[in-house]
């Protein structure tokens, strides 16, 4: 669902596509008028500017869907049950063997690796790895505790996922962030160029080509999409 002021954004943009393309179906009445087929120019290209901007922004918040977790959590979540396993078998292995080196690196549950965040996770997995990898704890851990290559392998794949992921939502947020702010730009040119240049170059059309002139006049207007809130019609310039 849209908040409200992704709404009225979408339905601007919606509204200046619609007016080019009404500007675009007869372009006859202004076809000396050399200032208003700029006008129609810089709209169309303002409109392919914000477009993949929008899209964008819309990506972000998509992302931030409630009740669901992200691609990052659910590698995190997944990583804490991995390691969370062969913790519990390295640990029983170093107590046998009295290692308290080794009992320190192991001593997590998954709810103590699911509380760790970023880097103090990846470096609490590593470091559980390599001492499960450790050629002096390998092979008494493959004999007696089943911790075949195919487990560790699993640890491992789970520790890139998420390095792999870790940096993708701040990333997302910058983009998300320089999206908006571009498109806030692109709207207030936008408005400027359809108030100031625009409504002001049609007036000579409402005496001139009447039928033209209306066409534009109601396509300049904001239509909200359905379920969306109410929005004030753009005002023509007298």
């Amino acid at each position: 669902m849209y908040s409200s002021g992704r709404t009225r954004q979408d339905n601007r943009l919606t509204a200046a596509e619609t007016l080019l393309a009404a500007l675009r179906q007869d372009p006859a009445p202004y076809a000396t008028d050399k200032a208003l087929q700029a006008v129609v120019a810089r709209l169309a290209v303002i409109i392919a500017d914000m477009q993949p901007l929008r899209q964008q922004a819309q990506r972000t918040a998509a992302a931030k869907v409630a009740g669901q977790p992200s691609s990052k959590e659910q590698a995190r979540q997944h990583l804490a049950v991995v390691a969370a396993e062969i913790a519990g078998d390295v640990f029983a292995y170093a107590a046998e063997q009295q290692n308290t080196t080794l009992q320190a690196v192991a001593d997590y549950s998954r709810s103590d690796f699911e509380n760790l965040r970023g880097s103090r996770l990846t470096d609490a997995a590593t470091a559980l790895h390599q001492a499960a990898a450790n050629p002096a704890n390998r092979p008494a851990l493959q004999a007696d505790y089943d911790l075949s290559d195919a487990r560790l392998q699993e640890m491992a794949d789970a520790l890139a996922a998420f390095e792999g992921l870790k940096t993708q939502p701040r990333t997302a947020q910058i983009e998300g962030k320089t999206a908006r702010t571009s498109l806030r730009a692109e709207f207030a040119e936008l408005g400027t160029l359809l108030q100031d240049r625009l409504m002001r170059q049609l007036r000579k059309y409402e005496r001139r080509s009447p039928a033209f002139y209306n066409r534009i006049v109601a396509a300049r207007q904001v239509v909200d999409r359905p379920g969306a809130a109410s929005s004030a019609p753009a005002k023509a310039a007298a």
